[in-house]
């Protein structure tokens, strides 16, 4: 093991511990559970950054040249935007959610023979910029996923008037839904901004259509959410609903988006 993935396999054990528990903190109601989830996702979170720091210095790039690296940049996305979004709604307790997710894409990074030596494309700012920013569009998208699966397991249990435990430990309804909304207009701001980068990054050889679809749908995607919150014409149900199988989409189709691309077909270094 290279000594920058060992970082990130420590980062991945405290994910795992974070989610077993944040379980835990789920059924017991104890105010202080939340804030050893949250300290363990933290902890992790900083060697995941040191993994990506150390893998930066190493290729002398933003480590996003091959699936590995990237894999392990959109997971970091996702805990960076939980960090910010969970403590300043004071909803902590969706670090239960995060982690798993999170644990589940560096274990099949970590796992999988993907991290692939070869010629690096000659980066420059425009498309790591635009990379991080679609990045970063996508793990905004996960955490409003995410409050979108806090809601429908609260609805449901309202719906039915069947209180367990985890009624008392998730945030209300409506907190939930502010969260849901602020959060997908922000994550589409953010992803449209490094969409609209990628039209002016230079590049030789054929348009990479693959990815420009895909890129294409996602952004439909965040779009028609967006478009019909400030609507009003669907219920925060369904807006949950389809903000779960838009991230669900992403992450089925992430793997083999990557691996179908030529990666923008950018010049080659040397």
């Amino acid at each position: 093991m290279h000594h920058d993935r060992l970082w990130l396999f420590i980062a991945t054990l405290g994910y795992l511990a974070s989610a077993g528990w944040g379980l835990y903190a789920l059924g017991s109601q104890r105010p202080h559970s939340n804030r050893v989830t949250l300290g363990l996702i933290m902890a992790a979170f900083a060697f995941h950054t040191l993994f990506l720091h150390q893998r930066g210095e190493a290729i002398q790039h933003c480590p996003i040249t091959n699936l590995f690296e990237t894999l392990a940049f959109f997971s970091w996305s996702l805990v960076l935007t939980y960090l910010v979004v969970g403590p300043a709604y004071r909803m902590s307790i969706l670090g239960a959610f995060t982690a798993p997710v999170v644990f589940l894409i560096n274990f099949f990074a970590l796992a999988a023979p993907i991290d692939l030596p070869g010629t690096l494309p000659h980066l420059g700012w425009q498309l790591e910029l635009h990379a991080t920013l679609a990045l970063l569009g996508l793990g905004v998208l996960g955490v409003a996923a995410l409050a979108g699966v806090a809601y429908l397991i609260q609805e449901r249990q309202l719906k039915r008037h069947v209180l367990t435990s985890w009624f008392y430990t998730l945030p209300n309804v409506g907190r939930l839904e502010l969260v849901q909304q602020r959060v997908l207009v922000l994550g589409f701001l953010i992803f449209s901004a490094g969409a609209l980068l990628g039209f002016f990054i230079p590049h030789h050889g054929p348009d990479d259509w693959v990815k420009i679809a895909w890129s294409a749908v996602v952004w439909c995607l965040y779009a028609a959410l967006v478009i019909v919150l400030a609507l009003g014409r669907l219920s925060h149900k369904k807006t949950a609903l389809l903000s779960v199988a838009g991230y669900v989409f992403i992450l089925l189709t992430f793997w083999g988006i990557n691996s179908l691309s030529e990666a923008h077909v950018f010049p080659h270094e040397g």
